[in-house]
């Protein structure tokens, strides 16, 4: 027998749904929240060690022009720690062939790194950072792979590694599967804050942006109710246990692949967007070795693990956190490996000697193995991003969709934040 329970359900208790939720909940909607896991934050996720450090599983770094997030770290009474570990050529390493030695060395770095960043600059320009499809150049950006533009530009094997590994970073999949025109319009979008890439995190944890702000809805959340089957036009959602609820409203935060599972007839367009893969490790170690060489922590490496950082660079004591950053393929395939924890203690231990006596506590977290995720976040591949556009910004029935997937800001929590307000602005 069917129930109306609610007049909005959103389905997802990330920063999304959770946004999304309490914005309605303030124009005086009846909203039901489900969440699949047994926690809110979604790929929002912050690990605590015994002595209170902490270390972020999922979603990390906050620029300076991520507006709501910093908004709503200042709304809920807490605040921003700087981010220091990686920024300073002279204190990180590039690992390649076995060497490991700071970046500052490689002379000839410099030069080929400024042509890449002129190649982006220029590329950039050519996108409308608020509307990315609408450009003269934008069907033949899309079509086009990052790697044709990587490739044009003739480097050498140091800058090849570097900026590899810089791609797969930043969008969790290699250059041959992000389209230009993807690429191009997050970079027209991280020049609006010269220098204020990856600036902040939320002292405390992320995790915090999660709680505090599902914690006055907290009547209205139900933990460990994860989708089955939806039905947008008729609003019908069925849970995995058989209960089945319908909606005046649906706002459906989950991620692409995830959606794909609950709703049949969900657009191809929608079905073939490519998301990132990988995880991460965190490693506490007795103390931050790492500063006997006067080194911060960060690696770029040829090799499968990626990068590393100090995750604990703004937190006080003598212990500190690696975090190592499992991405693209490569990286996806030992972050579901319980001896990768071991292999990375090991290779921390070449570029940082002692490291590996020093480790204590091990994280592992796999993102494209969490039937809740199923990967890290939306990349648009080659052709992508044009034929999926109208469909992320549409109504189906009674939902509309949220998530950085559906937001400029894709991949970040400012795109989770600013696509809830928006999902509630559409149907309140």
């Amino acid at each position: 027998m069917e129930h109306v329970h609610h007049d909005v359900v959103v389905i997802g208790a990330g920063l999304a749904g959770l946004r999304a939720a309490t914005d309605l909940v303030a124009a005086g909607r009846d909203v039901l929240v489900l969440e699949a896991r047994d926690r809110v934050g979604g790929r929002v996720w912050t690990h605590r060690f015994a002595n209170g450090q902490y270390a972020e599983r999922g979603a990390e770094f906050i620029d300076t022009d991520h507006r709501d997030v910093i908004a709503l770290v200042d709304e809920l009474g807490l605040g921003l720690a700087d981010v220091t570990s990686g920024h300073d050529p002279s204190r990180r390493l590039l690992d390649v062939g076995g060497r490991a030695t700071p970046f500052a060395l490689h002379h000839s770095l410099a030069g080929e790194l400024r042509r890449w960043e002129a190649a982006l600059d220029e590329l950039a320009g050519s996108v409308d950072p608020d509307d990315p499809v609408s450009g003269p150049d934008s069907a033949r950006l899309d079509e086009a792979p990052l790697s044709a533009l990587v490739a044009g530009l003739d480097l050498g094997l140091m800058a090849r590694v570097a900026i590899g590994r810089e791609i797969r970073t930043e969008f969790m999949l290699g250059p041959d599967e992000i389209s230009q025109l993807f690429a191009g319009w997050m970079a027209a979008l991280h020049r609006r804050s010269p220098g204020g890439r990856e600036a902040y995190r939320t002292a405390g944890g992320n995790d915090q942006l999660a709680t505090l702000l599902a914690a006055p809805i907290r009547d209205r959340i139900r933990l460990g109710a994860p989708v089955d089957l939806l039905d947008p036009d008729a609003g019908r959602i069925v849970l995995t246990d058989g209960e089945t609820i319908v909606a005046e409203h649906i706002v459906n935060t989950a991620p692409l692949p995830v959606l794909g599972r609950m709703w049949f007839d969900m657009p191809y367009e929608l079905a073939r967007v490519g998301y990132g893969i990988g995880g991460k490790i965190s490693v506490q170690t007795t103390r931050r070795i790492w500063h006997d060489s006067g080194l911060d922590g960060a690696v770029d490496t040829e090799r499968a693990w990626g990068q590393t950082w100090d995750g604990s660079d703004s937190q006080p004591g003598d212990t500190g956190v690696l975090t190592v950053l499992l991405s693209s393929h490569d990286g996806a395939a030992i972050a579901s490996i319980d001896e990768t924890v071991q292999r990375v203690v090991d290779e921390a231990d070449r570029f940082f000697p002692g490291a590996k006596a020093m480790a204590g506590e091990r994280i592992r977290t796999d993102w494209t193995n969490d039937p809740y995720s199923l990967g890290c976040y939306a990349t648009f591949g080659p052709g992508q991003l044009l034929d999926a556009w109208p469909f992320l910004h549409r109504a189906y029935g009674r939902m509309v969709l949220a998530g950085e997937h559906t937001d400029g800001f894709c991949g970040f929590m400012e795109g989770a934040l600013r696509s809830g307000r928006r999902a509630a602005r559409d149907i309140s």
